[in-house]
């Protein structure tokens, strides 16, 4: 069987048919009568007008079979679409292509088929075939006649298309009819001379009269006399250069009882054959004019109360933009509200580093990095809802500071979701400068009552010492209690002195490495008698061995001694106070847990201000100043670490705190970083600290600018940052505030160095520590003291990798950082200067440098160090006896090569 080919135009000829749109359509009355006509015509018992379509040819009109359709792979009309002409077979027996199809070996039979080819738009899609049982042949005649009756049927396919385009138009008509019938805005037809030629209802009941009467009458009747001009202009407008096609405006219509109304009006122009017609949606804007008006009065109602109010009222979108400025904000902060709308609140009021430093205490808070900037101001907002209330300093347009408290809100979105916020700020500057009046007039008392307390303690511990048994009982009990108070209030007045110490910045902090175990166990023996005398046992629970710390051991014991009494006072009788010492996601942990009363949920958020108390019987219950957890802060914030507390009412209490850990291990504190970052711009002053430093040991880089001095810490590790505050650039301490809020240099140590006096430091904050404060002319030894605690002399060894390719220098050093201090050089002079200034344990060495070979350096290698070739090229047995190992890139492993360096280090 010989499978009728595809035409070339298939594609076309298959659009052609679908475009008929008769294919699966139902049997019609025009087709089957030239079909009925044919069978009488030619006698045979089988007539079809079968269509091809693209896998089966479909019989639109049939008679003699009982299907609707056959696989077109075996049709003979598949055959008959490739020509013109009729295809005549009057045999299919004896006809090659056909003797096996399965129509002539089975059902129906085919003997004898004649097809002749139907057309539309010039392509054949289908035939109108005439097929018998038996053998016979079509004559000349008979021919013609087929091709006739095909013509009949194309002719049809004509009135198809007809047929087609008209039940098209009249959908598309009943369709624009339903719309105008039903549409809820009023809509007109105007012609060329302003009279109406159609109105749908809708228009009719806008307008108050039918329909019919609107048709035929002029449209300005349908406005008010003083809206008519008004309607005459925008038409005029319309179409005209620099106008759209289409105006939308509003205007008083006119409704057939005599009442005006606010309507809006859309007018586009429809050209149609030479005329142009006008169409008019037209909709009344009653309520929602009513709606506009009741707006304008409530907001103008709402500005009188904010411009009203003392306090500044600036509300924000979600992202910070401000939309609106109250009078009493351009009163306090200088700005007028038009040059503040649309500006980024952090850019126009805030100061920068005081919300960078807030930024990194509310990240370590909220234990989630929190991004610098508006979500500072209102992130515990987003997460709560609740209103918040905070101080900030503020800055005026003038460049003047000033506290602010301010209460943020969320504003809600009518539909769900963020719309904003609102910010009510009052100035407090007033209540800042009486609560400094305040501490200064409690130090002042303080210091003042020292003196006299303490002879009155002396002399009472006098008496009660030597000259006791002479007492009578009620006298001895007089003195007793007089004895005890005056030791309460000798620890409160110390209280209220280092409080006032760490709140000007004046508290010394002696910080070097400590064993913070050790140290837990040595501040546990010294409570054991206090916790004996209340029936309550310390336990210390799993701690590793040691773990070292940089901190102040006599600050941190003041730590303990709060902490600790704290929790023995709060115990019940024979119970235990918990210790624990954990590190905790590259810190320590020191926990203090108690299985007391607990404390209550609405005592967390004054827990740890000056005088908390959360039963004020406590005091006259446990003793204690409500000082104690105030001071605890303040220590832990100066070393960089957090304090915090867990608690249910009767479930106990469990206080800890975190001290950052050094980054590397080995136990030597901070000894990856190996070299100090001078940031100072004069450079006769740096060339003097470099000096000191090289003295001591300690290579340096120098810096001088603020920017610069960001960007070094920023790309390369440092163990150390001396930092002058008067830069080029910026103040350093805005420098000093990014670097503590900063993840990557929080723990970094600075150093200050500057002409600027150590005094009435306003600045300090939580988490703006320093290291140390020194004044122009440095004290050198003062200088080296420091600097030691963080670099202690020769404490790692060092490495030198003289290599120019980035990516090898970028994997050795990560396989190295915590085997010692790493130092490169990408060429020959470069490497020759490092090696003259600084001593190396060992120089990792490759050979192709872009300014010569690296071997032309082993002369200038000191016989202390070792040598480690480290190449691309093969090792030859030529090369010197300084070499102590050579090895191929492509041909080490990390592994090896890590191994190699640790060994030979160890040598």
């Amino acid at each position: 069987m010989l499978a009728p080919d595809l035409p070339l135009n298939e594609d076309q000829r298959l659009q052609a048919l679908r475009d008929l749109h008769i294919l699966d359509t139902a049997p019609e009355e025009r087709f089957d009568r030239l079909v009925r006509t044919a069978r009488a015509l030619f006698k045979t018992p089988i007539v079809l007008i079968s269509l091809i379509d693209a896998n089966r040819q479909w019989f639109k009109s049939c008679i003699g079979l009982e299907v609707d359709s056959t696989p077109r792979d075996i049709s003979f009309c598949g055959h008959a679409i490739l020509h013109d002409d009729i295809l005549h077979i009057p045999d299919a027996l004896a006809d090659n292509r056909f003797a096996d199809n399965p129509l002539v070996t089975g059902a129906p039979h085919i003997r004898f088929y004649a097809g002749a080819p139907l057309r539309t738009g010039g392509h054949r899609i289908g035939t109108l075939c005439l097929i018998d049982r038996n053998p016979r042949r079509l004559s000349d005649e008979e021919r013609g006649q087929l091709r006739d009756i095909a013509d009949a049927i194309e002719h049809q396919f004509t009135l198809q298309d007809a047929f087609e385009a008209a039940r098209q138009i009249n959908r598309h008509q009943l369709r624009l009819d339903a719309v105008f019938r039903t549409v809820p805005d009023g809509l007109l037809i105007i012609d060329d001379q302003g009279v109406i030629s159609s109105a749908n209802p809708a228009a009719g009941q806008l307008f108050g009269c039918p329909p019919e009467q609107l048709r035929q009458q002029a449209a300005l009747h349908l406005f008010t006399p003083p809206s008519q001009p008004e309607f005459s202009t925008q038409i005029e407008r319309l179409g005209t250069d620099g106008c759209p096609g289409r105006i939308s405006f509003e205007i008083r219509g006119l409704r057939g009882n005599g009442e005006s109304f606010p309507l809006e009006l859309t007018v586009s122009r429809m050209p149609i054959d030479d005329t142009s017609m006008l169409t008019v949606i037209a909709r009344d804007i009653t309520t929602r004019k009513s709606a506009e008006e009741k707006l304008h009065e409530l907001r103008r109602r709402q500005e009188a109360i904010l411009d009203s109010a003392a306090a500044a009222i600036v509300s924000t979108d979600a992202n910070g933009i401000i939309q609106t400025f109250s009078k009493g904000a351009e009163q306090m902060f200088g700005y007028a509200a038009d040059e503040v709308i649309g500006i980024h609140t952090t850019a126009i009021l805030h100061d920068p580093g005081e919300t960078l430093e807030r930024t990194s205490e509310l990240s370590r808070e909220l234990n989630t990095e929190v991004p610098p900037g508006f979500r500072t101001y209102t992130q515990k907002v987003r997460l709560g809802d609740a209103p918040t209330q905070t101080e900030w300093l503020y800055m005026r347009k003038d460049g003047t500071r000033f506290y602010g408290e301010v209460t943020i809100s969320a504003i809600p979105q009518e539909h769900g979701g963020l719309g904003g916020f609102i910010g009510i700020v009052n100035d407090i500057t007033e209540r800042k400068q009486l609560e400094k009046m305040k501490d200064e007039f409690v130090s002042t008392v303080s210091h003042e009552l020292r003196t006299p307390l303490t002879s009155i303690r002396g002399a009472l511990g006098l008496v009660l010492g030597k000259a006791a048994d002479s007492l009578t009982p009620k006298a001895r009990q007089l003195l007793e209690t007089a004895s005890r108070n005056a030791e309460r209030l000798t620890l409160l007045i110390n209280d209220i002195l280092d409080l006032e110490k760490i709140a000007s910045g004046r508290m010394e902090f002696a910080m070097r490495p400590i064993d913070i175990v050790a140290l837990t166990r040595q501040a546990l023996q010294a409570h054991e008698g206090y916790a004996a005398q209340h029936r309550v046992r310390l336990q210390l629970g799993v701690c590793p061995p040691s773990l070292t710390v940089s901190a102040d051991e006599n600050r941190l014991m003041q730590v303990y001694a709060n902490l600790l009494s704290n929790a023995i006072k709060y115990s019940p009788a024979d119970g235990a106070v918990n210790i624990a010492v954990t590190e905790h996601e590259g810190r320590v942990r020191v926990s203090i847990r108690d299985h007391g009363r607990g404390i209550p949920a609405a005592f967390r958020q004054t827990a740890f201000q000056r005088f908390a108390q959360a039963d004020s019987s406590d005091t006259r219950e446990k003793g204690g100043t409500g000082l104690g957890l105030s001071i605890v802060k303040a220590i832990i914030d100066r070393h960089a670490g957090h304090v915090d507390y867990e608690s249910a009412p009767g479930e106990g209490t469990l206080f800890y705190f975190e001290l950052p850990l050094p980054p590397a291990s080995g136990g030597v504190m901070f000894g990856v970083r190996s070299r100090v970052l001078i940031c100072e711009d004069n450079p006769d002053v740096a060339g003097i600290l470099a000096a000191i430093l090289a003295e001591e040991g300690i290579p340096s880089d120098v810096v001088g600018t603020a920017t610069d001095a960001a960007a070094r810490v920023a790309a390369s590790p440092y163990s150390a940052l001396l930092l002058d505050l008067t830069l080029p650039d910026r103040d350093g301490l805005l420098l000093l505030a990014e670097l503590r809020a900063d993840p990557a240099t929080r723990e970094l140590p600075v150093i200050i160095v500057t002409g600027r006096a150590d005094e009435d430091q306003g600045w300090r904050g939580e988490g703006m520590y320093v290291l140390d404060w020194l004044q122009k002319p440095v004290d050198r030894e003062r200088l080296a003291a420091a600097l030691h605690r963080v670099i202690p002399p020769d404490s790692r060894a060092r490495i030198l990798h003289v290599e120019d390719e980035p990516d090898i220098l970028q994997i050795t050093r990560m396989l190295v950082e915590d085997l010692a201090d790493y130092d490169h050089a990408s060429r020959l002079s470069e490497a020759r200067g490092k090696l003259r200034e600084n001593r190396y344990d060992l120089v990792l060495l490759d050979i192709t440098l872009p300014d010569g070979n690296g071997l032309d350096l082993l002369d200038q290698i000191p016989p202390g160090s070792r040598i480690l070739v480290f190449s691309g090229q093969e090792p030859t047995g030529q090369m010197s006896q300084q070499v102590a190992a050579a090895l191929t890139k492509s041909r080490t492993s990390n592994e090896f090569l890590r191994d190699t360096i640790k060994n030979l280090l160890q040598k």
